[in-house]
């Protein structure tokens, strides 16, 4: 029986979040690091590797079952999938900056071949991939990482296995209701989702901007963007 409990990420010091937050945006600008860094993290690259292509199909496929579900006239629905791509691209982005600070290059991800179906069977797929990465995936990555103690690594993939669980509890919302109720609902969700943010630090998603901090990362809500609503 998969196990559904939250599993939550280490509050990070005021210091320590300045300094993840100072090294993610020195990332893209850093000058490549010498060999010797690089083949000190040979772990941490595989596993970035892996996350970065990971993520980058599941955005991938987020943004078809957003078409389709636009397409069959579920505007609430291919909007959600529009934000869980959004964060999916964040988690994608960060994995690629680690690397390219260990001075890896970065190859080019093909777009894989999306099987798409219908709204319904796409909310019931969406849903086994979140379960997948929050139980499997994401504990066997961390494991991967910890030899090697490669600190912003392991931090942003825990940023992405928490964001992982909002997505899940947003898709099971809908998910439980894919028998009789799924029309209702879904025409339900259409009238009444709202807006959807995205932390650009974490991939945090949610239908209002924290008060404070993001529930995630814990950095404040002006790393969140709006998501606009697919036409």
């Amino acid at each position: 029986m998969m196990r559904t409990s939250r599993v939550a990420v280490p509050y990070l010091p005021v210091r320590r979040r300045r300094r993840v937050l100072k090294s993610m945006v020195l990332l893209a600008c850093l000058p490549a690091l010498p060999n010797a860094r690089a083949t000190a993290y040979p772990a941490t690259i595989a596993a970035m590797q892996s996350a970065r292509e990971t993520e980058t199909n599941v955005y991938y496929h987020y943004t078809e079952f957003g078409r389709r579900a636009q397409k069959e006239g579920y505007r609430g629905i291919a909007y959600l999938f529009a934000a869980f791509a959004t964060s999916e691209q964040v988690h994608a982005t960060n994995f690629g900056k680690i690397l390219t600070r260990l001075n890896v290059e970065l190859a080019p991800i093909p777009k894989p071949a999306v099987r798409v179906g219908s709204t319904r069977e796409n909310l019931i797929r969406a849903a086994d991939s979140e379960i997948s990465s929050i139980e499997t995936f994401y504990p066997k990555l961390l494991e991967q990482l910890k030899p090697e103690g490669h600190e912003d690594a392991i931090t942003l993939v825990r940023y992405a296995w928490s964001s992982e669980q909002q997505h899940r509890d947003k898709v099971r919302q809908i998910q439980r209701w894919t028998g009789t109720f799924f029309e209702t609902v879904a025409r339900t969700i259409d009238e009444k989702t709202g807006r959807y943010f995205v932390c650009q630090i974490c991939g945090s998603t949610v239908n209002t901007v924290p008060a404070d901090l993001c529930p995630v990362c814990k950095f404040p809500p002006a790393h969140y963007r709006g998501i606009e609503p697919p036409t």
